[in-house]
């Protein structure tokens, strides 16, 4: 099947500019893990970055007029390296033949092609979602495609399961739990998580711990079950100096099926979240992307500093005659700082 570019409707420079926006505002309102690993567009088909030299801080010495400075120490450092991968798809236009019938214009023919954009837009970002989810909380990035995972290499006392799951709401103790992990996590990096993230069925779990209940009711006689809400569980956390929770429950689907981009079963603990797109990675990381095949083509009319990220165009095939909407990527989320996460299993 002959490719050809199609520029009678739309030109490539404006489409990508389209998939771009529709991509943006999708992190902002429905792709929201891009608050931690955020895009970052690089010139480049690889990533390298720099691991350790993060945590604790090791304290400088004083020392004695004329005397020599102390010599100083450097954590173990290492470079990471890897190929991005690529990702792709394409969308048949099923009004192309009606367009074509009606000898319909340009303006008639661009909100299809605008609809189409947008859906390549929602489902390359979720994939890049699916693969934020899991090195956030399992701090490893499973390719499925390529049969291949990336183990960011987080600390084993970073990923945990509750002594006694959350479900045992009588003598559960996820008070005490978030306690000792928060202080993991602040032993490891010199400074406390700034978000629980969990899922809905770890919070109605929490509500219903005697724990729990106790510290919002402590009056309430032994035996009785008050119902405790989100805020009164926050207020809890935040009296005994513990972050707040963030619900997160997205799905998406992955060859036809429901699948939970974070686990049902578990919590996360995070650093401070922050814009959906930078300049440059975070301590954390970033969803690195890089410079596809396909804008580096002259009919994509992309100068240098727009050919990396998304990019979109119509192509047309004569055999049968139609019109695709193909959308390109390379990228994927990397964690330059993995043990800046942490996973804790609360029920089962």
């Amino acid at each position: 099947m002959s490719w050809t570019l199609d520029t009678e409707f739309i030109e490539p420079t404006e489409l990508t500019g389209l998939i771009r926006a529709a991509l943006a505002d999708l992190q902002v309102n429905r792709f929201t893990l891009s608050r931690w690993l955020p895009n970052v567009e690089i010139d480049d088909l690889a990533y390298e970055f720099t691991k350790g030299g993060g945590g604790l801080a090791e304290t400088a010495s004083y020392r004695s007029w004329d005397a020599e400075s102390k010599i100083g120490r450097r954590e173990g450092i290492g470079k990471v390296m890897g190929e991005l991968p690529p990702i792709s798809e394409k969308i048949l236009l099923n009004e192309y033949d009606r367009l074509r019938l009606r000898k319909l214009q340009r303006d008639d023919a661009l909100p299809f092609i605008a609809r189409d954009a947008q859906r390549l837009a929602r489902n390359i970002g979720a994939r890049f979602e699916v693969v934020r989810g899991q090195a956030l909380v399992n701090a490893q990035a499973p390719i499925t495609e390529l049969q291949q995972t990336v183990d960011f290499g987080r600390a084993a006392g970073h990923s945990v399961v509750a002594a006694v799951l959350w479900s045992d709401h009588a003598n559960a103790t996820p008070i005490d739990d978030l306690e000792s992990w928060v202080q993991t996590y602040s032993d490891t990096n010199g400074t406390a998580p700034a978000v629980i993230l969990m899922p809905k069925a770890v919070l109605q779990h929490l509500r219903q711990c005697e724990q729990v209940i106790r510290q919002v009711f402590p009056l309430a006689p032994a035996g009785s079950a008050p119902m405790v809400n989100r805020d009164q569980v926050n207020t809890v956390l935040e009296s005994m100096g513990l972050p707040p929770i963030e619900l997160y429950d997205a799905t998406v689907k992955v060859d036809g099926a429901s699948t939970r981009i974070t686990p049902a079963n578990a919590l996360a603990l995070l650093p401070e979240p922050g814009a959906t797109s930078a300049a440059q990675p975070t301590e954390l990381g970033a969803t690195l992307l890089g410079t596809t095949a396909e804008s580096l083509e002259a009919e994509y009319s992309l100068v240098a500093s727009e050919q990396p990220g998304i990019v979109a165009a119509t192509f047309k095939t004569k055999d049968p005659v139609r019109l695709w909407t193909h959308a390109a990527a390379v990228g994927m989320p990397i964690l330059r700082e993995p043990n800046l996460t942490f996973k804790a299993q609360v029920i089962a």
